[in-house]
């Protein structure tokens, strides 16, 4: 067996530490990767969040714009759906726990019925506004039919 100079012992020692290092500082280093990609994700939401938030207290209990909510609940679907397939994909590599997947996922199903519901709501108005520019499209009122037949 070949003696080991102190060079290669100094070599090997060196690597062995950095290594060590690399081994140690690797889940760190997705601790912060993820931390920081998550919590812009969550900012994202957020302040898509609030908007809608926002959208509710104006209307003050009246009726709101189901146009107006449609449009702006995209946002938030999108954000959440990004969030969702994040967490998914980097579970494990995160350490995100299920319980939180799950919520966030349960969430985000109550958010997009309550979208839908109000996407399919603006349709129908805009359809029943169609139909009824189409009836008046001549201009002019419609006149009632003079009676006929004897009088």
């Amino acid at each position: 067996m070949a003696r080991l100079t102190p060079l290669i012992r100094l070599a090997l020692f060196v690597f062995g530490l950095t290594a060590g290092v690399l081994t140690i500082s690797t889940p760190s280093f997705a601790q912060q990767s993820c931390g920081d990609d998550l919590k812009r994700m969550s900012e994202k939401r957020e302040v898509e969040l609030n908007k809608i938030n926002q959208m509710v207290q104006a209307a003050k209990g009246k009726p709101m714009n189901p146009a107006l909510f449609c449009a702006q609940s995209g946002g938030l679907n999108a954000a959440e759906n990004a969030l969702i397939a994040y967490m998914e994909k980097n579970k494990d590599w995160c350490g995100i726990p299920d319980e939180v997947v799950t919520s966030l996922k349960e969430n985000h199903l109550k958010s997009l019925a309550f979208s839908n519901k109000a996407c399919s709501v603006a349709a129908q108005m805009k359809k029943q506004e169609a139909a009824r520019a189409a009836a008046g499209s001549n201009g002019a009122p419609q006149a009632q039919p003079l009676p006929a037949g004897p009088l």
